[in-house]
């Protein structure tokens, strides 16, 4: 699918629960060695399952400068989402950190709907995105990888049966690479893989990604049940 313009706006668990419309207060918590923030939505109901999404930043090192629900709140966006957001600092590697071990410790904090858990981040995350979705692709209902800096297709028709959005900017270097994944997900019989190429833009296009209602839309279109 082609985009003809940009959307507007071109261990020990300790846990922090942050109200969507802010992350002022969080605070640093850990699963093993990874630092972590759960932020939860403005009504949120621990009596009721909700939709969440697992948040992977970019080489900027920072799990709340790109935060998905800072963006919603500026845009007045509903966000019903709880987001774990890990913290992937100094030699860590997105391809290394227990995802799965990690889910499992937040949902004994907050009422995470296990058939309804989003996978995307961006640049580095963005191939961090990548490389998860093919190891707990079991426990998603969909995934978005954001102008994603790398890829590797090994392994990669794991996830065929999984929901994927692919947004990147056809300037970017990474291009070329993103239509190569998605093509070999096709080639593997995927039905529901979508390239989003955003026309003449660059690296950079999250923060109009995580502004656009129609991104959250997505999202909640699916479910594992």
């Amino acid at each position: 699918m082609q985009i003809k313009k940009l959307l507007p706006f071109l261990g020990l668990l300790l846990v922090a629960k942050v109200n969507a419309q802010s992350l002022d207060d969080a605070t640093s918590m850990k699963y093993q060695n990874i630092s972590y923030l759960i932020s939860t939505p403005k009504n949120y109901d621990s009596d009721k399952a909700n939709p969440t999404i697992l948040f992977l930043h970019g080489g900027d090192r920072s799990n709340t400068k790109h935060h998905p629900s800072k963006y919603a709140a500026k845009s007045g966006i509903d966000f019903p989402f709880i987001v774990i957001a890990p913290s992937c600092v100094g030699s860590c590697s997105w391809a290394n950190v227990d995802l799965e071990g990690l889910l499992k410790q937040a949902s004994k904090e907050v009422s995470i709907d296990a058939n309804r858990i989003y996978l995307t981040g961006y640049s580095m995350g963005g191939a961090g995105t990548w490389a998860n979705l093919k190891k707990i692709n079991h426990l998603l209902a969909a995934a978005a990888p954001l102008a994603p800096a790398g890829g590797s297709t090994k392994d990669l028709c794991k996830a065929k049966d999984l929901p994927i959005r692919v947004y990147h900017g056809t300037a970017d270097s990474g291009y070329r690479n993103s239509k190569n994944m998605v093509t070999t997900l096709k080639d593997c019989g995927a039905k529901d893989v979508e390239l989003m190429s955003l026309e003449g833009a660059g690296h950079g296009i999250w923060p109009a990604i995580f502004s656009d209602a129609s991104f959250y839309d997505w999202m909640l279109t699916h479910s594992r049940d």
